[in-house]
């Protein structure tokens, strides 16, 4: 399986998903931060068609796909969208989150491309959820979907989400969203070592 995640990281012609929790413990400066941080991630790519497309899931209680691998095709539009995103607020519903990404995100109607890599950053704070969260990763990560996760905070079940991300290795724990942008640089490195922006 491993073979998966290593396709085209030389160029990096990579299918991104970001993953993001916005239940109700996710508010005010941590919600900016949270949005600040995806949109530092995707300044270290280069987007584009031939290059990195990103698509945005957002959940609390539901999850929706707020837009598709092709999406926003360049950089300005992008980050724009990212820090303007809506702020819903509620519970956590990250198995749903799973789902969409893995029937809608990663399908050719949205986008998705044949031999592209497929990566998926999950950033949360609150309850991971049950059994059927580690069965939608696992159903994730048999189609070739790379899953890694930022914990921020003490509250996150951490070996459940152990459970869910595809390597050890693809886990990182914050204190608080404060810290969040010191893995910025590595998140970039790991998925895409040979290219450096």
């Amino acid at each position: 399986m491993a073979s998966v995640y290593t396709t085209s990281i030389a160029d990096c012609w990579l299918d991104l998903t970001f993953v993001v929790d916005s239940s109700g413990s996710v508010f005010g400066t941590d919600w900016k931060k949270s949005l600040q941080f995806v949109a530092d991630v995707v300044r270290k790519f280069t987007i584009g068609p031939d290059d990195v497309q990103v698509a945005f899931v957002l959940f609390s209680t539901k999850a929706t796909v707020e837009w598709d691998l092709t999406g926003y095709p360049n950089k300005v539009d992008l980050e724009r969208e990212i820090l303007g995103m809506r702020y819903l607020g509620r519970g956590t519903n990250l198995n749903d989150a799973l789902y969409l990404t893995r029937t809608e995100v990663y399908t050719r109607r949205r986008g998705a491309r044949d031999g592209a890599l497929r990566a998926a950053i999950i950033l949360t704070d609150g309850d991971v959820g049950t059994w059927q969260t580690i069965e939608n990763a696992r159903l994730c990560k048999e189609d070739g979907i790379w899953l890694m996760a930022v914990a921020v905070k003490r509250g996150v079940d951490k070996d459940r989400l152990r459970e869910i991300i595809t390597l050890p290795s693809d886990f990182y724990s914050v204190y608080d969203f404060q810290a969040v942008p010191t893995i910025v640089d590595d998140l970039k490195s790991k998925i895409c070592p040979e290219i450096s922006k």
